[in-house]
């Protein structure tokens, strides 16, 4: 009996496990699969901020998110935001991944992007990508 504890104990501790954050969830995945199209769909509206669904499917829209997403860094601390848009990535396998996104229209403030998976980690998307974000969601 203690044998068997010991072995599952061993086999638990080295299985290896991905955390479920936004980052590696979408960098993981993309290793293996393509996005076909990022659907989103406006939350509470922001005052300052025209807010309308909206769904993207091309190829240069497709790759302005991932670099957003790729690039986003952890936000240390806790988070009080609005989520401006529910934000859905579909991929080819059939997978679909949900995030909060907020950009806002300050072009000199960060976006941040909340996997709905885990809603008490938040990631920082630089200025210069939330602005290209902005640029793409306003005229699209």
């Amino acid at each position: 009996m203690v044998a068997i504890a010991i072995v599952l104990m061993f086999i638990t501790g080295c299985t290896k496990t991905e955390p479920k954050d936004a980052i590696t969830s979408i960098t993981s995945i993309t290793s293996i699969t393509s996005i076909t199209s990022i659907e989103l769909e406006c939350n509470t509206p922001i005052s300052e901020v025209k807010c309308e669904n909206q769904s993207f499917n091309d190829e240069e829209s497709i790759k302005l998110f991932e670099e957003a997403i790729n690039t986003a860094v952890e936000n240390l601390g806790e988070l009080d935001y609005s989520a401006e848009y529910n934000m859905t990535i579909f991929y080819s396998n059939d997978v679909t991944t949900n995030y909060h996104l907020s950009l806002g229209s300050r072009r000199t403030v960060k976006g941040l992007l909340v996997n709905q998976e885990n809603t008490s980690q938040g990631y920082e998307i630089s200025v210069d990508h939330a602005n290209k974000l902005r640029d793409l969601v306003s005229k699209h």
